[in-house]
């Protein structure tokens, strides 16, 4: 789970999501692949969409025209059986428990 307050690499993209248009309150990293002068990147947005992104090295930015976000279905769909789905399905899992347990104590009265 990517935490922006975790570190600068988490900051950095949980930032590249929301740039994308990915709203959300829970980030996985997915997948990384690193390349020469860029990495990429996929990051599941709550349980809903994936983010998928390619960062410039040098700059740090988003090269926007290699990158997208997907609904979870179709990004499901084009990783096929295996590992990564099953990843996938762990992740998006995790995100709607954090997701129920957030709310659930957002009705609760604080304790002091």
């Amino acid at each position: 789970m990517l935490l922006p307050s975790a570190g600068r690499q988490d900051d950095i993209l949980v930032q590249a999501a929301l740039d994308l248009g990915g709203e959300g309150s829970v980030y996985h990293l997915l997948a990384h692949i690193p390349e020469q002068g860029e990495d990429i990147y996929a990051v599941l947005i709550d349980d809903h969409s994936v983010a998928c992104f390619e960062l410039s090295r040098d700059e740090g930015t988003i090269i926007r025209e290699r990158s997208s976000v997907i609904s979870f279905d179709q990004y499901r769909s084009q990783i096929g059986q295996g590992k990564r789905r099953i990843g996938l399905d762990k992740a998006a899992a995790n995100a709607r428990e954090l997701i129920k347990r957030a709310a659930s104590d957002a009705g609760r009265p604080s304790q002091r």
